[in-house]
C-alpha cells in the first residue's frame, strides 16, 4: 500500500472510532447558562461530544460596566460530526439562527447534521468562497508532492483576515444585522473549525458591544488550543505519513495568532479610517442599530442574564 492510500485509510478508521465512541453514554451537555453564575466561565467550551469549539460568549465585561449575556451569542466549529446527543443538547439552547460562513464546497464535503426538524433558522453567508477552495486544492496538493517552497501559512492567514475587514464586508454585514434582527434570542454562528471566519464575526460583534481589546483577542486565541486538540489525531497521522514539515504547516493553518485578528483591525483602521466608521460606514449600522444590540445582549453585572 502506497504511504498516500495508507495516510486515507488511517484518517477513515479514525473517523471510524469517533463514530463507535458515540455509542458510547457521555456526560450531559453543560450549559453555562443554567449554571451559577461563579460557575459559567469554567464551562464557557461547552461539551459536546462531536461539535468542536462551541464556546458561550456571555460574561465579558464592557467599558460600560455591563457584560455580555450568558446563553445569547455561541460561536463553533461545524457541525458536520454532531452526534444525537448533540441534536439533543442544541434543542436545550432553544436557538433561534444558526449562521454558516463556510463556502459552498465545504458545505458539499462536509453538510452539517442537524436536528429533524431543526427548530431554528438557517442562514447561509458564504465567505471565502472561492478563495477557499484554492486554498484548500493549493494545501492538499503540497502535502501529496511534499513542496513547500515559498509557501508561507502564516502570511497566507494574514492576507485572509485583511480580506474579511474589506472583501468579504458585505457577508459581516450581514451577519451583523442578523445578530439585530435575532432580538437578543440565542445565535450560533460557525466556519469549518470555528477560528477564522467565525473569530472575526465575535471580534467585531464584541468590539461593539464594548468589550475591552485584550478580551476581545483573549476570545480569539482561545480557539488556538481548542482546534488543534480536535485535530490532534489527523496531525499525528499526518506526520508520521507525510513528515514534520507537511504536520507543522498544517499546524499553523488549523491555530490561530494573534497577529492575524490584529492585521485585521488594522487594515479596518486603514480602510475605513477607524472601527466607528467601519461600524457606520461598512456594516451599516446606526447609533440606534448599536444601541439596540447592547440593549439587546448586554446586562448589568448584577443581572447577568439567562
Amino acid at each position: 500500500m502506497s504511504k498516500t492510500k495508507l495516510f486515507w485509510s488511517l484518517v477513515a478508521i479514525t473517523t471510524l472510532a469517533v463514530a463507535v465512541i458515540q455509542f458510547i453514554p457521555s456526560p450531559a451537555l453543560v450549559i453555562p447558562a443554567h449554571q451559577p453564575v461563579a460557575e459559567r466561565e469554567s464551562h464557557r467550551l461547552l461539551n459536546f461530544e462531536g461539535i468542536a469549539n462551541f464556546r458561550d460568549l456571555g460574561g465579558y465585561p464592557t467599558a460600560d460596566g455591563r457584560q455580555v449575556k450568558w446563553g445569547v451569542l455561541y460561536r463553533t466549529g461545524t457541525l458536520t460530526d454532531a452526534s444525537n446527543a448533540d441534536l439533543k443538547g442544541l434543542a436545550q439552547l432553544k436557538l433561534n439562527t444558526l449562521i454558516d460562513f463556510r463556502s459552498s464546497v465545504e458545505k458539499q464535503e462536509e453538510p452539517n447534521h442537524l436536528p429533524d426538524p431543526i427548530g431554528f433558522s438557517v442562514v447561509e453567508i458564504p465567505t471565502l468562497d472561492d478563495g477557499n477552495q484554492a486554498i484548500v486544492g493549493e494545501i492538499m496538493e503540497r502535502i501529496e508532492t511534499g513542496n513547500f517552497e515559498e509557501f508561507d501559512p502564516d502570511q497566507l492567514m494574514l492576507e485572509a483576515n485583511r480580506q474579511f475587514a474589506t472583501t468579504f464586508t458585505p457577508q459581516f454585514r450581514q451577519y451583523i444585522h442578523t445578530v439585530l434582527d435575532a432580538d437578543g434570542a440565542p445565535i450560533v454562528w460557525h466556519c469549518s473549525a470555528g477560528k477564522d471566519r467565525a473569530g472575526f464575526a465575535a471580534a467585531i460583534l464584541l468590539r461593539i458591544l464594548g468589550v475591552p481589546q485584550d478580551l476581545v483577542i483573549q476570545d480569539y486565541m482561545a480557539s488556538k488550543q481548542h482546534t488543534l486538540d480536535a485535530r490532534g489525531s489527523q496531525l499525528m497521522i499526518l506526520r508520521l505519513l507525510k513528515g514534520k514539515e507537511a504536520a507543522d504547516k498544517l499546524a499553523i493553518l488549523m491555530g490561530v495568532e494573534e497577529a492575524w485578528l490584529t492585521a485585521a483591525f488594522e487594515e479596518i483602521d486603514t480602510s475605513w479610517g477607524s472601527f466607528d466608521n467601519y461600524v457606520r460606514q461598512g456594516l451599516d449600522l446606526d447609533e440606534a442599530d448599536v444601541a439596540q444590540l447592547k440593549a439587546q445582549l448586554l446586562s448589568s453585572p448584577s443581572n447577568p442574564g439567562v
